[in-house]
């Protein structure tokens, strides 16, 4: 093991820290390269989301390293409470990552204690222990309020719910409508039948298809984009803003949009009856699905119709009545795009994409008082809708794929969308898991696509299905953005990138420009925007900085709207408290087993002393289960069991369980040699590994 006295000559690199509550972190580098960890005391006065240089070092467990310097603070609010400390007031925050004292500066009486406030960092620690010295910005109110819990938790991700002033004046200075110097240096394809197909609540439409059928048997496809780099020019205010929030977030009560209404909304917004600037996409298909032609162009449309899944499915299943009556004369579209998009999942499916449909969760509002909480559900769409999300999906993956595939041919510079191979220590771990369910795994086929694929598709049907899936994606990297291509995994796709969402994510953006450059330097219509004039090694550096930051702005965005939800699960299930509910083991640890109830869609934690009573507990790491030493009964993934709701705690964001009854999988598991076992009686603890990479859904593929 190398000491400090012998480790290797370290290098240096530039990244943003994430720390952990235990004190720990890791840097995630601006160059794409392996994230490094940062012990407590490694991290001298870097806090959260700071960016800092790091050195490392190849250390027993991976890459190592210590902070050298902050160079740029990643925060400049946090949230807390006032409290009472004798005859004096403090600021408490609720951040378990901020360990250095903090001092409240500023005049004027501070706010009685006990309410939720936020407060801005006015000056950094000078050294390690050091204090933290922040002025009072805001009340918020009660805490475990979920409102007032919400505005935490966007305080603490320092995501600004509206926009600058200045942000806010440049989007109103907007035009309303397509004017005439926009059309120029753009191909006329309003005669093309585009039509948007979303959600019924959808308030931004970022793109139509249509399909025209060509002699020969071809099958033209268009899949018209929102041309918002035409507005977004470069450096400017309106582009800063959106570069650092990265994209639009959403939470039970609101989004929070990447851009001001008036981009989003209006002129960017594919509208239906309205001539609207577009990155347009054609891809010519023949009867055996082969691309015999593709071709991209900045362009102006005009959308005929603003569909909906709900709609789409009526008047496919021969239901266009009623609301869906106008759908009727669009039947014969819809048929010739449903019949193309299946043989697209097919082809897809054959070469190996994983399809992973991840139970998503509903928070239900009252729509009069956002602060209560009338459900939580599991998502449930209609089956009719399901395929017709499905069948857009399928267009918006062969335009990423197309538009990736030309940068991948001319060897061209640009912003991917890379998902890597799984990783092999985790693999194995799920292969060894796996064999103790009765399900036997090839780790060198399981490294491909296909080979993923067909072990996720034998563990349909089995108890544990929904538990095996989760700890097979557990081995998969998360997908992010770079300026490296090295494929798309989930995908089974060489060369994979974002085009078709520049409303709400900034790399669409990045890509839509380099396209243009390109598309101008050939001669093709672009829109106006100027070849390219960067050398190819100022722009990679450039493409790597902005890939960091929308990775992060991503992770980020995910983060806080999983917490979200998890805080109003516990205030939901504050008033639930007694109620026996039939769940699923979904997860295990040393400390106990969490549950998934299915209605309301909650988890919760079981411990080890709220299983049976009077039993300790083996933790057998590589089946994930908990094996009772003096009863021998087992808890393992997907087994089935009653638990009692005992507490819910919105500041810990967590729901406390216990067996009900005696109610426990009756299975008597023989222990094999190999095992590891583990004495646990833990009363805290919080779930194990990493947060689940989302793959499917047409945002964050």
């Amino acid at each position: 093991m190398n000491t400090e006295n012998q480790r290797p000559t370290p290098r240096v690199v530039t990244g943003r820290i994430k720390v952990h509550p235990d004190g720990y972190g890791f840097v995630v580098p601006e160059d794409g390269s392996e994230d490094v960890h940062v012990n407590r005391r490694s991290r001298d006065t870097a806090m959260d989301s700071d960016r800092v240089e790091v050195e490392w070092w190849v250390g027993p467990r991976g890459l190592e390293g210590r902070v050298v310097r902050v160079i740029e603070r990643g925060r400049g609010k946090i949230t807390g409470q006032i409290v009472a400390a004798g005859n004096t007031l403090r600021f408490q925050p609720d951040d378990p990552r901020i360990t250095e004292p903090v001092v409240l500066r500023g005049g004027g009486a501070p706010p009685r204690p006990g309410l939720a406030v936020v407060a801005e960092i006015a000056a950094y620690p000078a050294q390690e222990g050091a204090p933290l010295e922040v002025t009072l910005l805001k009340v918020l109110g009660k805490p475990e309020d979920p409102l007032t819990e919400v505005e935490k938790v966007l305080a603490c991700g320092d995501i600004a719910d509206e926009f600058s002033v200045e942000v806010a004046q440049a989007a109103a200075a907007m035009p309303r409508k397509v004017e005439d110097a926009d059309r120029r240096d753009r191909a006329d394809l309003r005669d093309v039948p585009f039509m948007t197909i979303d959600p019924e609540t959808a308030r931004d439409f970022d793109d139509a298809v249509a399909l025209q059928s060509m002699p020969g048997g071809i099958s033209r496809l268009w899949v018209a984009v929102a041309d918002v780099s035409h507005y977004l020019r470069d450096d400017t205010a309106l582009d800063q803003e959106a570069r650092s929030r990265g994209c639009s977030l959403y939470l039970p009560n609101r989004a929070i949009p990447m851009l001001p209404e008036a981009l989003s909304g209006n002129i960017c917004s594919l509208l239906a009856g309205q001539d609207r600037l577009a990155m347009v996409v054609r891809i010519d298909f023949d009867s055996n699905l082969v691309v015999r032609d593709q071709d991209f162009c900045a362009a102006v449309i005009h959308s005929r119709a603003r569909l909906d899944y709900p709609g789409v499915a009526a008047a496919l299943a021969g239901k266009a009545q009623g609301k869906h009556k106008r759908y009727e004369p669009l039947l014969p579209a819809l048929r010739g795009l449903d019949a193309l998009a299946r043989k697209l999942r097919t082809q897809r499916q054959q070469r190996g994409a994983l399809d992973l449909d991840l139970p998503q969760v509903v928070v239900e509002l009252d729509h009069d008082d956002p602060g209560l909480v009338r459900d939580i559900r599991r998502a449930r769409r209609d089956p009719g809708e399901r395929h017709a999300y499905a069948m857009i999906e399928e267009f918006m993956l062969a335009a990423n794929m197309a538009v990736g595939e030309s940068f991948e041919k001319r060897g061209e510079p640009t912003l991917w969308r890379i998902h890597p191979t799984p990783d092999a220590e985790k693999l194995h771990n799920f292969s060894a898991m796996a064999e103790r369910y009765g399900i036997q795994v090839d780790e060198e086929q399981a490294r491909t696509p296909a080979g993923l694929a067909a072990v996720l598709k034998r563990l349909r049907g089995h108890p544990a299905e929904k538990a095996l899936s989760f700890q097979a994606l557990r081995s998969l990297k998360q997908a992010t953005y770079d300026s490296n291509n090295v494929g798309h995994f989930g995908l089974a796709a060489p060369a994979y990138l974002h085009f078709t969402s520049p409303i709400r994510r900034y790399p669409d953006v990045v890509v839509h420009r380099l396209l243009k450059r390109r598309l101008a330097s050939l001669g093709k219509p672009a829109g106006g925007f100027p070849p390219l004039a960067q050398g190819p090694a100022v722009l990679s550096e450039e493409l790597q900085r902005i890939a960091t930051e929308s990775s992060f702005a991503e992770r980020k965005a995910m983060e806080v709207e999983r917490e979200v939800v998890d805080l109003y699960r516990s205030f939901f299930m504050r008033d639930r408290v007694g109620d026996v509910l039939d769940g699923t083991i979904s997860g295990v640890a040393g400390f106990g087993v969490f549950v998934a109830a299915d209605q309301p869609f909650v988890e919760g934690l079981v411990r080890t002393e709220h299983l049976l009573p009077d039993d300790f507990y083996d933790y057998d790491q590589v089946a994930c289960r908990l094996v009772g030493r003096r009863s021998g009964r087992t808890f393992s993934l997907g087994d089935s069991v009653k638990v009692e709701v005992l507490s819910a705690s919105v500041a810990r964001r967590q729901v406390d369980m216990r067996l009900h009854g005696d109610r426990g999988p009756t299975r008597r598991e023989p222990r094999s040699k190999g095992e590891r076992r583990e004495k646990t009686r833990h009363p805290q603890g919080k779930r194990p590994g990493k947060a689940m990479p989302k793959l499917t859904g047409k945002r964050r593929r």
